[in-house]
């Protein structure tokens, strides 16, 4: 496994990133649009990276990308398909699986079931995930609800175990699978050791993140106050085992990347790099390599 963490792209945190010998790996939000298309400035701008990448000692796992919403007319998937067929390209041209991740799918319409959501899924995403076997690029959705939480209007569809289960079923496409985030099960009670469990051979990457549970505030406010009875953390500030996960993780063959989302606000501001180096020390102990 490789360790690595969340961040835009640039030289400075690429250096800072190089300089940590925890850190192998970086996924970008989102690449760059000068990276994009099969121009001479762009073949240009993507050698360079990758020059600066290979001098400091890292690769990339993963960029991350908005997917479109599972209600998207029929009449606007070809030009998804097109702007997709061109980050695919990034994918494979920044490295080996380089996975294409992001929270989604969004566009949950609350108004119907969850299996009339999955079939909507279907449509949009069957042509897709048949893109991404046919580029070779792995997916990984987020489980992160959506700013409305779990199963609002609009928010993601994949955020528990038995929607994951719904989506394989009906896309069973091996190219789509997760980008796994414990920090979004805990919150919901959802037990993220069974969850890997049931769903390893579908877990194209990790996200590494934690959620601190406010029990004193949980008793007073219930479980659907939203917000003020938890927050989330960097690994190692909070509650969850992540030598026990990482144990499980190790059994299953896992091998991919892991990588650090620092959403902590313990660490934020001037903090924000020094969270990104704790946490690191703390993780790579986890790992065991």
């Amino acid at each position: 496994m490789k360790l690595g963490f969340l961040t835009p792209y640039s030289e400075e945190i690429v250096q800072f990133a190089g300089d940590d010998p925890n850190f192998e790996c970086l996924e970008f939000s989102g690449p760059p649009a000068e990276w994009v298309g099969d121009t001479d400035e762009a073949h240009t701008a993507r050698e360079s990276a990758l020059k600066l990448l290979n001098t400091n000692g890292l690769s990339i796992s993963s960029f991350l990308t908005n997917w479109p919403s599972i209600r998207t007319p029929s009449a606007e998937l070809p030009a998804y398909l097109d702007h997709f067929s061109k980050i695919f390209d990034v994918c494979q041209a920044m490295g080996d699986n380089v996975v294409l991740a992001g929270a989604g799918p969004m566009g949950y319409d609350p108004s119907v079931s969850l299996e009339d959501n999955v079939a909507c899924y279907k449509e949009v995403y069957t042509p897709i995930g048949n893109l991404a076997e046919a580029k070779g690029v792995l997916i990984g959705f987020e489980n992160w609800p959506g700013g409305g939480g779990p199963f609002s209007d609009g928010g993601n569809l994949s955020v528990t175990p038995e929607a994951w289960g719904l989506m394989f079923d009906a896309v069973p496409s091996k190219a789509i699978g997760l980008e796994f985030d414990p920090s979004h099960l805990i919150w919901q009670g959802i037990d993220s050791f069974e969850a890997f469990e049931e769903f390893s051979d579908r877990v194209n990457i990790l996200h590494a993140k934690d959620t601190e549970i406010f029990e004193d505030r949980l008793k007073r406010v219930g479980v659907f106050r939203r917000g003020g009875w938890w927050r989330y953390r960097l690994p190692g500030f909070a509650d969850f085992n992540w030598p026990q996960f990482f144990a499980l993780v190790h059994e299953h063959g896992f091998d991919e990347s892991v990588v650090i989302e620092h959403e902590d606000a313990v660490f934020s501001g001037n903090r924000r790099l020094e969270g990104f180096t704790r946490c690191g020390i703390y993780l790579s102990n986890c790992i065991l390599g």
